[in-house]
């Protein structure tokens, strides 16, 4: 958890509640690069270096969690402890302290880490879970 109360999260392609690891995208990358120089089997090797690499940078340099949408509500279902994004369906993921009624027909939504958010209270939010 990041100092503001939000979590970083991996990115990801989702079918239905599978998620598919943005790992996929440079082991890819690095078979497609090793393409044109060499022999038929380089590519295999690069791929894994790509994906070797991916999870040194999500596990050490920007350590981030593996998160799967869940349904998407009201920010007025929110509960304190119910995980959420608060920017949409990707991005990071926060987890509720507290919610309540702030003035003008807005949510106030408080955060643990500290931080807080307005929104209104039929703004779409996507409950998370995470998975590490």
């Amino acid at each position: 958890m990041r100092p503001n109360g939000m979590v970083r999260t991996t990115g990801f392609v989702q079918l239905g509640r599978v998620p598919i690891s943005s790992g996929v995208w440079p082991a890819l990358a690095g078979a497609l690069a090793a393409l044109p120089f060499g022999p038929s089997w380089l590519p295999f090797p690069c791929a894994a270096a790509g994906f070797a690499l991916w999870e040194v940078w999500i596990r050490y340099v920007q350590p981030c969690s593996r998160a799967v949408n869940l349904d998407s509500v009201p920010a007025s279902e929110l509960r304190p402890d119910d995980w959420f994004r608060p920017y949409g369906g990707i991005g990071p993921a926060a987890q509720v302290a507290e919610a309540h009624p702030a003035p003008g027909d807005l949510l106030h939504v408080s955060l643990r880490g500290g931080r807080e958010l307005t929104l209104a209270p039929d703004y779409r939010v996507r409950r998370v879970r995470l998975r590490d």
